[in-house]
């Protein structure tokens, strides 16, 4: 252990960094190899191809695509390959990076993070070393080793050991953000890689204030899962769920860093192909449209009338005219969503045999039959005295009834008459699809912009003011002539809507000419909604994908195509505490037999009934039912056998290493006033940096914001995050009584019209000129975010937007690392930021609250 000057511990410094680099020299020298290695196997599977023969193309595309994976792990770990170095007792040594290199002959060179052999970097403490004597940790840029920092965890072992700089850990928190993620595999703690190694099956729960580290300890566990578990979770996929596509952006580096590329990122309004969210509800709308009711009204409005349907169906056979009327039809309608499972859209075959089987009915009741069969001896007449004119023998009565293509009705030839004939009437097929058409779930939320149609839909599920605010809001946002403003919780209520409709009906394989088929209407199959094939058609050859190919696909936001909703492996819930019991239904479609990881904080939800939130995860987790029917059945031996419950297992993640102490104390003086019970996360790490708290005048918000980052802009070299209120309608700002503060314009400008948000003008004019690290956003869209410094604007009216605005404004304070500016109006809002205890107004509401340190 080295002790002396400052001069001699540099000189020592820069002799272990020299060594450490001639070491790095030697792996990188070898991942080239790696390289050329994986070129080469390229190479030779295209070669495969030259055989000629079908095997060789399949050993071809297997060899390509092996090569390809392996060239790509290979180059994603070129930068910062070895971060780590583990000094055990013994004198073994071991090098930590991001993936494993092996000499030519097999021995170990850098261990892959994810293996066993590595679990010591993360998991050995001064009270526990677990057998290390020294852990370091290596900082490089691209190939060269820049820093390094020792931790000394035995030191009755280290001897003369050299061990310098402060702790790896605490000198790792205060280097600079970048614009997105960077993984924290080389400073991970204990308590964070318990969670990352927790067993692969059931269900692992994840809680942790803001800066505690979930989100980067849920992906490291997916890319550690899909090391150790590759054919179980490579195969079927894994999915990242976040907030919204600004947290998807900055945490997408991530894994591939880690060498996994094979996991879908999406956020919670790219979830449904072809449809992408772009806004938010406001509060007041949100808890409708997220509450689990919308399910019962979605599945009424589906079997509704659909609009422009036909209220009568009218058919003439043989002279008789059959009708059915509207009642009739809604019954017929009501019975066949009564008795059909499964997609409505592939029940079209299904309703017109019971139009059919109606139209049967009703032909008989007015005595159609009997008025046929004289019609059919009166036809048979004039045409045996035609023939018998003519000199030729009468017609046979087999040869004068007409020959039935339909299905056979149980040897009834006059129905299979009735029904070939009424299915070639261009009435009946046009009626059929008007009257049960192949919806798409967008045209069924747009239908719901009626306010008598939603309202029949709603039934006592929604009152009369939640029907007029629903219909209001999809009338403005899904107006048939522009192009759909959808928000979060809309994308649930179309995924919701499409697994009651489902897909239409495959058509057959061996599809049948258009002229023998009396549903083929101008070229197109009603039944199917495809494009009919003509008399000539043969096999042809279908473009297949691999299951690789479908999940790059699924990885991809804004390709517009439309796939059958995929089910995963594995899902990884970020922010899961916002989620809305809508929501969770449509992730649970995705998961029926995954496994998950779900990290949450309910002290920062925004959506009120955590209650119901939680019983919709439990739903779509499978913990209040058994995991599969066949394990709930009894057995054989009349014993009855316990419902098979999935694994749960809770973890608590208690340290904040993102927030110095000084900015966690405002953060924890706002979760004070929000969850006067709730605890803190500890920070670890002092600043002596205090935050900067200040009182404006109100039309100076927006001037005294831009200034405030222009300061930052000098004082930090990384991103800097200016938070403002959400953008919300005057009718609905919080019930409460607080008055949200006007907002201010910069100098020659006209104010915002609207006095409880930034709107997004407001948010461009404070945003211009500055540099890319600086984003102006607003407090949802913060959600799960961190920056080196960060401005909040007017706290007073973040907290006063919903009831959940203080716990909001908590998420807002805590986004930073470095350095945080807080601008209000109101001194009492710079009393409670600042000091223990405080009078302020909490929505209109005059409390005094006492710090929790």
């Amino acid at each position: 252990m080295t002790d002396g000057s400052a001069e001699t511990t540099e000189t020592v410094k820069d002799q272990e960094i020299a060594a450490e680099q001639r070491f790095v020299d030697v792996a990188y020298a070898r991942l080239e190899e790696m390289r050329e290695d994986a070129k080469a196997l390229l190479r030779e599977g295209y070669r495969q191809a030259l055989v000629g023969t079908q095997g060789a193309l399949v050993d071809r595309d297997a060899m390509v695509h092996q090569a390809a994976l392996r060239a790509q792990a290979l180059d994603v770990a070129d930068d910062g390959l070895v971060f780590g170095r583990l000094d055990l007792a013994g004198g073994e040594v071991r090098y930590i990076g991001r993936i494993g290199v092996r000499t030519r002959d097999h021995d170990p060179l850098v261990i892959d993070w994810r293996a066993p052999a590595a679990e010591d970097f993360y998991r050995a403490t001064p009270e526990d070393p677990r057998g290390v004597v020294r852990r370091r940790v290596l900082h490089s840029r691209g190939h060269t080793v820049v820093d390094l920092e020792d931790d000394l965890l035995d030191p009755s072992a280290a001897g003369d050991m050299a061990v310098v700089g402060d702790g790896a850990f605490l000198a790792s928190l205060a280097r600079t953000r970048e614009g997105a993620m960077r993984d924290i595999v080389a400073t991970i703690q204990r308590e964070q890689d318990e969670v990352i190694r927790a067993p692969a099956d059931g269900i692992v729960l994840v809680r942790g204030a803001p800066g505690t580290g979930k989100t980067a300890v849920a992906l490291h566990r997916v890319a550690y899962l899909l090391f150790r578990h590759r054919r179980r979770f490579g195969s079927r996929g894994v999915l990242v769920v976040g907030p919204n596509r600004r947290f998807t952006s900055y945490i997408e580096r991530v894994l591939p860093s880690l060498g996994e590329e094979s996991a879908a990122l999406r956020s919670l309004g790219d979830l449904v192909d072809g449809v992408s969210a772009r806004t938010h509800d406001t509060p007041d709308l949100a808890r409708i449209k997220g509450s689990e009711v919308m399910a019962r009204v979605l599945r009424r409005a589906v079997t509704d009338h659909p609009p422009g349907a036909p209220d009568e169906l009218r058919v003439a056979y043989k002279g008789v005219v059959v009708r059915l009327d509207r009642a009739r039809l809604d019954r017929l309608r009501a019975d066949l969503h009564r008795r059909s499972r499964g997609s409505i859209n592939g029940a079209r075959a299904r309703a017109a045999e019971a139009l059919l089987d109606a139209l049967w009915e009703r032909f008989t009741d007015v005595g159609g039959p009997e008025a046929a069969a004289q019609a059919d001896q009166a036809d048979a007449g004039l045409w045996n005295a035609l023939l018998a004119a003519d000199g030729l023998a009468p017609l046979d009565e087999d040869d004068a009834r007409p020959r039935p293509r339909a299905r056979s009705r149980g040897g009834d030839a006059r129905r299979e008459e009735f029904d070939a004939r009424v299915r070639e009437q261009p009435e009946f097929t046009r009626f059929l699809v008007a009257w049960w058409p192949l919806r798409r779930p967008l045209d069924v939320l747009r239908s719901l912009a009626d306010p008598e149609r939603l309202r029949r839909a709603a039934g006592r599920d929604l009152d009369r003011d939640a029907v007029a605010r629903l219909a209001a809001s999809w009338a403005a946002s899904l107006r048939d002539d522009a192009e759909p403003v959808l928000t979060y919780q809309d994308i649930a209520l179309l995924d919701e809507i499409d697994a009651l409709l489902g897909s239409p009906p495959r058509p057959s394989p061996r599809r049948r000419a258009a002229e023998d088929d009396p549903f083929i209407v101008d070229g197109v199959d009603i039944l199917t909604g495809e494009e009919a094939a003509d008399e000539h058609w043969e096999p042809e050859i279908r473009e297949l994908t691999t299951s690789i190919e479908r999940l790059e696909r699924a990885r991809r936001v804004d390709d517009e195509v439309v796939e059958e909703r995929p089910e995963y492996a594995h899902i990884v819930v970020d922010e899961a505490q916002d989620l809305s019991p809508m929501q969770w239904r449509m992730l649970g479609r995705r998961g029926r037999h995954a496994s998950w990881t779900i990290v949450e904080d309910p002290a920062q939800s925004a959506w009120e009934d955590l209650d119901a939130a939680r019983k919709a995860m439990d739903a779509a987790l499978g913990l209040n039912k058994p995991a599969s029917r066949r394990a709930a059945r009894p057995s054989r031996s009349r014993r009855p056998r316990k419902p098979a419950v999935r694994a749960l297992y809770e973890y608590e993640l208690t340290t904040n290493y993102r927030n110095s102490t000084e900015i966690a104390a405002v953060a924890s003086r706002v979760l004070a006033m929000a969850l006067p019970e709730a605890r803190p996360a500890r920070a670890v790490r002092t600043s002596g940096i205090e935050p900067v708290i200040r009182v404006v005048p109100g039309p100076d918000l927006l001037p005294s914001a831009r200034a405030a980052t222009e300061e930052l802009l000098t004082q930090v070299e990384g991103t800097i995050g200016v938070i403002v209120p959400r953008e919300l309608a005057p009718a609905d700002s919080d019930p409460g009584g607080q008055t949200a503060l006007p907002l201010a314009a910069l100098p020659d400008d006209v104010p915002s019209d609207g006095a409880a948000s930034w709107n997004a003008a407001d948010r461009d004019r404070l945003a211009a000129g500055f540099p890319e690290r600086v984003q102006v956003l607003d407090v949802l869209e913060a959600k799960g975010l961190e920056f080196d410094a960060a401005v909040i604007v007017a706290p007073e009216t973040v907290a006063a937007q919903s009831p959940r605005g203080l716990r909001v404004l908590y998420v807002a304070v805590s986004r930073a690392t470095q350095r945080l500016t807080v601008l209000t109006t109101s001194p009492d809002w710079r009393d409670a930021l600042t000091k223990d205890e405080a009078t302020v107004m909490d929505h209109g509401v005059s409390a005094t609250v006492r710090r929790q340190e």
